[in-house]
């Protein structure tokens, strides 16, 4: 007689116990000057740090671990960075310039600029900038237009130039966009001093000044911030002191290496924290009361009537995204939250995703937060959760997948639509959720039964994709019981056979999927969706699905 359960290698106890070590380890990087978050190191930004010169002597540099990093972590092939050529062009344009800039001319930086110029003659050209600004998504596009051409530029002045077609209609497009983003640094869109390294040769630094964030830091941003010190007529103390700090933090284990974005504090609480509870974690009573109440003191300080940006200490300007996040965690938890944070980034027709400015948010993100609130709350909001309804719909793929902007994984975009659209009391709303499970089911390795957008399958990919299937256990038709418990039991017992090799540590190669100056990943936050999916269907009652 079959199992009605599936023997997943795991406990319930075993799973609450990984959850609290993960809490403990979030609240213990909470550091009320630095802020706190983990995130995957960038050559991007290590390149630009590793360009700023010692100011008591020009031809030393001021952070010789990064450069060495550089030197260290450049691939086989000569390139920087993660995922395909088009991903890679810009950490290892900014990594060949820094190698090209160097105060000394050792063999093995010769050697290693060499091999980089390499890799970017091959990138480009397979490259067009006609073909992928009509295929990328927006904000990908966007820091091309932003960045490259002042990549390009800056190599170009030390001997080395590249062609590519469409060059020129970059060049054109990204004269016209940059012309008008350096204005709005200054006035309604201040988010793009996360892009000060693209402006640094046009602006004047001490009228940027009121823009730095108390930590030191530009923009949440080392590139942006080391751009500063390269290009500054001062020299910039907080700044230098802050690209000090996160050298010594050793991202991904290693000194010298930065983030590209810092630090993350707020989004990674809010992240993990509903990544536990949509698995099942009863918040309140689960863990440590001491514990949650660290956590929840530094979301509900982060939180103003204009939303919670990335960090509790600022940087960027807050957005839909985080504001949406924290205002579900502690809604969850029955804390008085007032509406209003969210209706701050309403729009005519959609919800804008920072504070100042027209950028579109992910609209998930703003539902499920919605849709959060008690129901006598949320009765006069029903006019915009339609909307938010349709607009969601109305981009889901025909396949049944969602893309997200920052987000090249369509498991991630489909999961966060999933779970927020199954939060709905309609039927007629989760019931269009039914391609999705399809697809869903559809896209599962034959191989080792977990999920991947390339050729292979990866944790992350595979616990958001349980998420969804998880979110639809109502949708289920009788018929295709046994498929989907087949499928659930095959994708947990990947990530089981995996996760050893990425807990505690997190020292198992995690792709990075998560749009920037360069693609990265935070590794918590994968960790809690791992935990997650896993908790839900190890709890689960599997008796509904018991007959094939």
């Amino acid at each position: 007689m079959q199992q009605i359960k599936p023997n997943f290698q795991t406990s319930v106890s075993k799973l609450r116990d990984m959850a609290v070590a993960l809490l403990e380890e979030v609240v213990a990087d909470l550091d009320e000057k630095w802020g706190g978050g983990e995130i995957s190191a960038s050559a991007y930004d290590t390149a630009w740090v590793a360009m700023v010169r010692n100011p008591h002597n020009p031809n030393e540099l001021a952070f010789s671990q990064s450069f060495n990093w550089l030197l260290e972590y450049q691939a086989i092939d000569g390139g920087w960075g993660n995922g395909l050529f088009s991903y890679r062009i810009l950490p290892t344009l900014a990594a060949l310039l820094a190698l090209l800039k160097a105060p000394e001319r050792t063999e093995k930086t010769c050697i290693a600029t060499e091999r980089a110029k390499a890799f970017l003659y091959t990138a480009f050209d397979q490259w067009s900038y006609e073909q992928n600004k009509d295929a990328s998504p927006s904000y990908e596009i966007l820091i091309t237009l932003i960045l490259m051409p002042n990549l390009l530029t800056e190599v170009k002045k030390q001997g080395v130039e590249f062609e590519f077609l469409g060059k020129s209609e970059l060049q054109h497009d990204a004269q016209k966009f940059l012309v008008h983003a350096s204005e709005l640094i200054f006035n309604d869109e201040p988010f793009f001093i996360h892009f000060l390294e693209a402006f640094a040769t046009s602006v004047d630094f001490k009228s940027l000044k009121k823009l730095q964030a108390a930590y030191g830091g530009y923009g949440c941003s080392p590139s942006a911030t080391a751009a500063v010190l390269i290009y500054g007529s001062e020299w910039d103390d907080a700044a230098a002191n802050w690209l000090t700090h996160l050298s010594n933090r050793a991202f991904d284990g290693v000194k010298g290496a930065m983030p590209c974005f810092y630090p993350v504090d707020c989004w990674e609480v809010a992240c993990v924290l509903y990544n536990l509870a949509t698995g099942g974690f009863d918040l309140k009573h689960d863990f440590p009361q001491q514990l949650l109440q660290k956590l929840l003191s530094w979301l509900q300080l982060s939180l103003t009537s204009q939303g919670v940006g990335m960090s509790l200490l600022g940087g960027i300007p807050n957005d839909a995204h985080c504001t949406s996040l924290v205002v579900l965690v502690l809604n969850k938890l029955g804390l008085k939250v007032p509406v209003d944070c969210l209706l701050y980034f309403e729009r005519s027709d959609y919800f804008a995703c920072f504070d100042k400015g027209n950028w579109p948010a992910f609209h998930s993100y703003i539902l499920a937060a919605l849709l959060s609130f008690p129901s006598i709350e949320r009765s006069p909001l029903s006019a915009k959760i339609a909307k938010l309804v349709d607009i969601l719909y109305f981009t889901k793929d025909d396949e049944g997948f969602w893309t997200y902007d920052s987000n090249i994984n369509p498991f991630y975009g489909t999961a966060l639509a999933v779970r927020s659209l199954s939060m709905h009391e309609e039927p007629i709303v989760k019931n269009n959720l039914k391609t999705t499970i399809k697809w869903v089911l559809s896209t599962q390795s034959d191989v080792d039964g977990g999920w991947g957008c390339s050729n292979y399958s990866t944790l992350e990919e595979t616990a958001y994709a349980l998420s969804i299937l998880q979110s639809v256990s109502d949708l289920i038709e009788p018929f295709d019981y046994q498929v989907y418990r087949e499928a659930i039991h095959r994708g947990v017992d990947y990530i089981l056979q995996h996760l050893d090799e990425f807990y505690p540590d997190y020292n198992v190669f995690l792709p990075k999927f998560s749009l920037g100056k360069e693609l990265h990943t935070y590794k918590r936050i994968v960790f809690s969706v791992l935990i997650g999916v896993l908790y839900h269907f190890t709890n689960m009652d599997w008796s509904d699905y018991s007959h094939g």
